[in-house]
């Protein structure tokens, strides 16, 4: 399925700022045949509650880029191809756009989707933005994601809990590819040395399909567990929260930031526990970033929703660094590079401000930033709304 989110030209805050900076009035419109720029995203299926969130924002990158004169004169125009959230589906798509001789695209939405086109994908392009954190590309690949990597954010997730005095946590994941990535990821952060008095008291799992896991929270009920970790997104997810509920267990929840959406926590408002976190990024709390580069970035991408009649959620910041990106490499290089040029720019990209932060693929290959852009956030019942519970890296407020 395939949605077309070409605009015209729009005012928008950055463009004004530039021009006003510059002493110029604002870019002539871009003209001719668009610049298309393709997207894998899961706007229907298990991930649809995110990817068509991710989809919904692109309006918002296509209105201030080329209210900002589009690609060098051109606009600019993001297809979304619907991968229904399998990843079989999403494999068939990238065949298509590898036919096509693209030098790069957007997504996939879901880990399973990125670790599906990764082989295809690895050693020869066309160059793919994995828009979760939990693609470990090594370094040299041509699949990238632009968030800290999950065992960064897991890193962040037991510095908050060492801070706040917990120290029995409890792992509970699926089976799928979300959840087999968050139990190596939690591994790999309990074995710092920093985490040498924390303990995984237990690591349970379950389908994917199942309707409850009760039986997995009476084992760690009784391992007297302070804490429990689920790296799930959507059903998955509202599964262990439910179970939870019927179990009388109220225990912190560490979670992956896919679930930061009102939409889904309005859904589970009956059952919440009273402290449910997610790994989120510094771009989700731009009040806490001081005057600068990353500030501006943050005002922009705020500013350029609100134009849109949007507010931030999750989805929205995990498609528009990348989007911006991809623009910015097709502004330097000129719309007919080839993916062997466009992986070249990123691979010694540094100093690239963007709302998560400053980005040198030099320093964290096929990512960009790492554990400093990660903010711990959490769901504010009373607010609605989803607030910093840590500084950067999990570190405590003072």
């Amino acid at each position: 399925m395939r949605h077309s989110f070409a605009r015209g030209t729009a005012a928008v805050v950055a463009a004004l700022a530039a021009c006003a900076a510059l002493g110029r009035t604002a870019p002539a419109a871009p003209s001719g045949p668009p610049v298309e720029i393709y997207a894998i995203l899961s706007t229907t299926g298990n991930n649809g509650f995110f990817g068509s969130s991710e989809a919904r924002a692109l309006k918002a990158v296509e209105t201030t880029v080329n209210a900002a004169g589009g690609i060098n004169g051109r606009p600019v125009q993001f297809d979304v191809l619907d991968d229904q959230s399998t990843p079989q589906v999403t494999v068939q798509l990238l065949n298509g756009l590898v036919a096509k001789k693209i030098a790069l695209f957007l997504g996939p939405t879901s880990p399973a989707g990125c670790f599906a086109v990764l082989p295809l994908i690895d050693k020869n392009g066309p160059l793919g933005m994995c828009l979760n954190p939990s693609g470990h590309p090594a370094p040299g690949s041509y699949q990238y994601a632009l968030y800290a990597d999950t065992t960064e954010v897991a890193a962040a997730f037991l510095r908050y809990f060492r801070e706040k005095g917990i120290t029995r946590i409890a792992v509970l994941d699926s089976t799928d590819g979300s959840g087999r990535d968050g139990d190596a990821a939690f591994a790999w952060a309990f074995r710092l040395p920093e985490n040498k008095n924390l303990t995984q008291v237990a690591q349970e799992h379950f389908n994917p399909g199942d309707a409850t896991v009760a039986a997995q929270l009476a084992n760690i009920k009784a391992a007297n567990a302070q804490a429990i970790v689920s790296y799930e997104v959507g059903a998955a997810f509202g599964t262990v929260l439910r179970s939870m509920r019927d179990a009388g267990m109220d225990l912190p929840v560490a979670t992956s930031g896919g679930n930061m959406t009102p939409e889904q926590m309005h859904q589970y408002a009956g059952f919440l526990p009273t402290d449910v976190l997610f790994g989120g990024t510094i771009a989700w709390a731009p009040g806490d970033i001081g005057p600068g580069p990353i500030h501006d970035a943050q005002t922009t991408y705020v500013s350029a929703l609100k134009k849109n009649g949007m507010v931030p959620e999750a989805p929205y910041v995990t498609i528009w660094d990348p989007a911006l990106l991809a623009v910015t490499v097709l502004r330097a290089l000129g719309t007919d590079a080839d993916a062997g040029k466009v992986h070249a720019y990123v691979d010694r990209l540094h100093g690239w401000v963007a709302t998560q932060g400053v980005f040198d693929f030099t320093g964290f290959p096929q990512h960009g930033v790492g554990v400093n852009s990660v903010l711990i956030m959490r769901w504010d019942k009373r607010t609605q709304e989803f607030v910093p519970a840590s500084k950067r890296g999990g570190a405590l407020h003072n």
